[in-house]
């Protein structure tokens, strides 16, 4: 029987020194993949003058009672079993979610034993995800954006996984429309449409342009560019191939490594892999090279945001408070708080759908 073993530097239950069997999924099965890896370096000091010490941000909560990382969670969780949920963590964050992994019922963590970007940070869990079910769909999900309200872009990603199963060889990514040419996102220039069954709309992408210079940013606009969200459905062969094609030095040592997953030695081979580990961006080292193997599909009536600066997290709070969606329709904005649960304020509202 397979098994995934904890080993502080590998892959875990969340009980530490505990061997546990892996269920055995079906062909495809859809996989959540939760990106948790980064220290929040530039909201460190901003955490420490909210919350009295630091913290990385995916573990706070700057709204309600839930951390960013457990709506990230809940999100997951309505689309995949529990079990088939993967988180990868930095393994120096430990102290500061434990509690919150004891809360939760949910699959497996992979422990990196550095940060090294998002690139290694993707592949590593996928390595785990592809040894145990290597014709898997997986939904690439960041913990630290905020997300309101959560049922329409469930049904984006819904419809994106059929599309992805139906042409396994083509990935998809989430995008919304901008709010302001800001050069610190990744921007995705539409190509053409794609027909698709059921009216779902598909686009080709024609570039992707990650954290652009000002002179490229009119170009961008006029071009109808969207902002990356890096919510990525992609079957995990077809994203594997890919890091082969870009980013080797971390997909080839990976692949390796995939030997020994649930193996007594499984911890100190992913040690000494990454002692020469080279740090890669997912986006500008692997999306922005391989525009013709990527689609869009764009979120509509969602308000989202980038945590990744202070001034974003209070902008999102003050309009949340004034019962405003920035950028949402005020149609939109109506159905939403006039869904509010009976016997549950608006508060207790966006902490159910806060990420």
């Amino acid at each position: 029987m397979q098994k995934w073993i904890d080993t502080r530097g590998g892959s875990s239950p969340y009980s530490q020194g505990q061997v546990t069997p892996l269920r055995l999924q079906g062909p495809g099965s859809l996989w959540s993949l939760v990106l948790a890896g980064g220290h929040g370096e530039r909201l460190r000091e901003y955490t420490e003058q909210r919350f009295g010490a630091y913290r990385p941000k995916q573990y706070c909560a700057f709204m309600g009672k839930r951390s960013m990382i457990q709506h990230t969670w809940r999100r997951a969780k309505a689309l995949c079993l529990p079990h088939q949920v993967v988180t990868v963590m930095d393994q120096s964050h430990w102290g500061y979610v434990r509690t919150q992994l004891i809360q939760e019922s949910l699959g497996r963590v992979v422990w990196q034993p550095d940060n090294r970007g998002t690139g290694p940070g993707v592949f590593l869990p996928l390595s785990y995800i592809r040894t145990h079910d290597p014709h898997a769909t997986v939904v690439l999900w960041p913990s630290d954006h905020f997300i309101f309200p959560v049922e329409p872009m469930i049904q984006v990603v819904h419809d994106a996984v059929a599309f992805v199963q139906e042409h396994p060889h083509r990935m998809v990514l989430l995008t919304v429309p901008p709010q302001s040419r800001d050069q610190d996102y990744g921007w995705v220039i539409p190509g053409a449409r794609v027909s698709h069954p059921g009216g779902v709309q598909v686009r080709e992408v024609r570039r992707f342009v990650e954290k652009p210079d000002g002179s490229q940013l009119e170009d961008i606009a006029l071009s109808g560019g969207q902002w990356n969200t890096l919510v990525l459905i992609a079957n995990v062969q077809t994203l594997w191939e890919a890091g082969r094609q870009c980013i080797p030095e971390v997909v080839m040592p990976l692949e390796d490594h995939a030997g020994g997953i649930g193996t007594s030695s499984e911890h100190q081979r992913l040690l000494h892999l990454y002692r020469t580990m080279p740090t890669r961006n997912f986006s500008s080292d692997l999306l922005s090279l391989i525009p013709q193997q990527l689609h869009m599909m764009d979120l509509t009536e969602v308000y989202w945001s980038d945590w990744g600066r202070p001034e974003r997290i209070q902008e999102t709070i003050a309009c949340m408070r004034r019962r405003e969606l920035c950028g949402v329709a005020n149609e939109a904005v109506g159905r939403v708080w006039t869904k509010s649960r009976q016997n549950e304020t608006v508060q207790e509202e966006c902490t159910v759908v806060m990420g």
